[in-house]
């Protein structure tokens, strides 16, 4: 191998290994992942039983064997007089889809479950709202909040107290059916809350369990959750009621992570790609692009002037894209072929 050719080499090699540490680094914040009004999320339920068992940094999550079942579409909406009446401090509903709604209070430093309504059980947080996101949020950050108020599922009725904790407890890649999520930031939220009669306004006498846990994840690129999981469990003994719910759903059409997590530069996607790679955005006057192993060999050369790469004919793997012009710097994109 010529001195031209080592020095690529190694330069891509320190490339890719600066960017699996750099794209590590999923932060959510007010400005990239607070709930928007008027935003809908394309959205499948999930099939097939979801693996949340890895913890750390630099995991993968691998749940591959998962199946999208019925589309549905999520939104984000204001509430209504009504839904302020009820829910006081509420700023954002949030419209799962499945009939389930989440009643958000949104400030600069945090959002804050203000009521739920899911199953046909509706909780009311109207004593002491919950801390569901702190803005800033990286990976080993975690927090307590405690919670109080009224809940209701039809056939019991009473008063609940207790906490909700969240921990960034993981990040790496989710693999999630068939497609490859990089750069992912999971956050863990357990809820247990003790029910009461709704007498017992001195909580002495515990009647029951309220308890959840709830799993997101989140990438650099996308705004809301690729992909959510939720376990709660009911039990009040007195009335027999022993009862666990499963759900868990995921993006259909969420914007693939590029490698760039300027939100405001231009993407290329879908990434992992299988055939076809689009360009998007702001492109300027990138006109040629590269592509390269990750130990320095071009594969592939061509235009992006009709905005898309045929990649069908290389080997599944890593590679590097080099764009480049004839007036401005050259730039590089990590990309994954399926």
């Amino acid at each position: 191998m010529n001195q031209i050719q080592t020095m690529k080499t190694i330069y891509f090699i320190l490339l890719s290994a600066c960017s699996s540490v750099a794209f590590s680094q999923t932060t959510i914040t007010k400005s990239a992942n607070d709930y928007l009004i008027g935003n809908t999320i394309n959205s499948a339920n999930v099939l097939g039983t979801p693996d949340n068992s890895s913890t750390g940094s630099g995991v993968t999550f691998n749940n591959s064997s998962l199946t999208s079942g019925t589309a549905v579409v999520a939104s984000v909406a204001t509430p209504s007089a009504v839904e302020l009446t009820d829910f006081p401090g509420t700023t954002v509903k949030f419209d799962d889809g499945n009939g389930n709604s989440i009643f958000y209070k949104s400030s600069a430093t945090q959002l804050e479950i203000t009521g739920a309504g899911i199953s046909g059980a509706t909780l009311n947080f109207n004593a002491d709202n919950a801390i569901f996101l702190k803005f800033p949020t990286a990976f080993s950050n975690t927090y307590n909040d405690t919670a109080r108020g009224t809940f209701s599922n039809g056939t019991v009725s009473g008063l609940f107290k207790g906490t909700i904790t969240t921990t960034a407890d993981a990040t790496g890649t989710l693999l999630l059916g068939g497609d490859t999520f990089g750069n992912i930031l999971r956050i863990k939220t357990v809820q247990s809350y003790n029910l009461y009669q709704s007498t017992d306004t001195t909580y002495f006498f515990s009647i029951g369990t309220l308890t959840s846990t709830i799993y997101t994840y989140y990438d650099n690129v996308n705004r809301y959750p690729l992909f959510t999981t939720t376990t709660a469990t009911i039990v009040v003994p007195i009335l027999s009621i022993n009862q666990t719910t499963n759900a868990a759903v995921r993006q259909v059409t969420p914007t693939l992570a590029t490698g760039n997590a300027n939100k405001n530069d231009f993407q290329v996607y879908p990434n992992p790609v299988k055939d076809q790679l689009f360009f998007a955005g702001d492109l300027g006057n990138y006109s040629q692009v590269k592509v390269y192993t990750l130990d320095g060999k071009l594969v592939k050369s061509g235009s992006i002037s009709n905005q898309k790469l045929d990649l069908s004919n290389l080997s599944s793997g890593n590679y590097i894209l080099e764009l480049s012009s004839k007036t401005e710097k050259s730039k590089t994109i990590h990309i994954i072929k399926n």
